[in-house]
């Protein structure tokens, strides 16, 4: 499926969500419950997305042996709901490097219907992989004790790989790209107002529209957090820079598939 394809197929609905997550990950539910869930919310199309395997063993990323297990679950419940809901099958493959990422052989021979490309891991100065997702009281332990304080380096360097993630391509979806700021607000609550900061911004929204992808705007976080990643301020960017747009719940819950993206197109809409 390419991207001209996943816009066409939304062309005509809202009721969509490329992105969730499942027992294969650091899902709360199975698929077939999640699954359920959607169907039952009215949704036309859902994308499981499990967090790829890595190159490096992580707990909320699924493992290289259940590949085949999550592929056959993915094809039983398409013959499950077909004719009521369109379900199709992805990753959301971490770039880690120039060697893995989402262009490499082995995400690329998948038999999946499209690729969500997002960055959770930054390097340390000393070149240790830390993930700077999750709870801010574990990022601000890496942030003291494994990037020696820098935040403007985890930040740089985090943006530096989503870039280079757009230069490799393999994917159909820009995941939450600015997802760093969900914990780097909470250590310096003037960090998105920085100057270099915007720079960052505007150098992926760049190179998204060069790379000819669909850059997401997840809406899991609107409840508790109150914000979108990316977050609201920059949607009128996106929307000046013509990028096409998909609104994703990143549902780990069942309860959650649909949270947040109500608000998030009556926002859109409001610019």
């Amino acid at each position: 499926m390419t991207t001209e394809d996943i816009i066409e197929l939304i062309k005509n609905t809202d009721k969509y969500n490329f992105h969730s997550h499942t027992q294969f990950c650091d899902g709360r539910a199975s698929m077939a419950e999640m699954a359920e869930a959607a169907a039952a919310e009215g949704f036309d199309i859902w994308g499981f997305s499990p967090h790829s395997p890595l190159s490096q063993s992580e707990p909320c990323n699924m493992k290289f042996e259940d590949m085949d297990a999550y592929l056959a679950e993915a094809s039983r419940l398409k013959d499950v709901y077909d004719g009521k809901m369109k379900i199709l099958t992805s990753l959301e493959i971490d770039y880690m490097s120039p060697d893995f990422g989402p262009h490499i052989d082995y995400f690329q021979n998948l038999p999946l219907d499209y690729r969500l490309a997002s960055v959770h891991f930054v390097p340390n100065q000393e070149g240790v992989w830390l993930d700077c997702d999750g709870k801010f009281e574990r990022f601000a332990e890496y942030l003291k004790d494994g990037y020696h304080g820098d935040l403007r380096y985890v930040t740089e360097k985090y943006f530096e790989h989503v870039i280079r993630m757009l230069e490799r391509g393999g994917f159909e979806i820009l995941g939450h790209f600015d997802k760093i700021a969900g914990n780097a607000a909470l250590a310096d609550p003037e960090l998105e107002n920085q100057g270099w900061y915007e720079a960052l911004v505007d150098d992926v929204i760049s190179h998204a529209q060069t790379a000819k992808v669909i850059v997401e705007i997840n809406t899991k976080s609107l409840a508790d957090k109150k914000r979108y990643f990316p977050a609201l301020r920059w949607w009128s960017k996106l929307k000046a820079a013509g990028v096409p747009i998909v609104f994703n719940s990143d549902a780990h819950y069942p309860d959650k598939v649909n949270a947040g993206r109500r608000e998030a197109f009556e926002a859109w809409a409001a610019i």
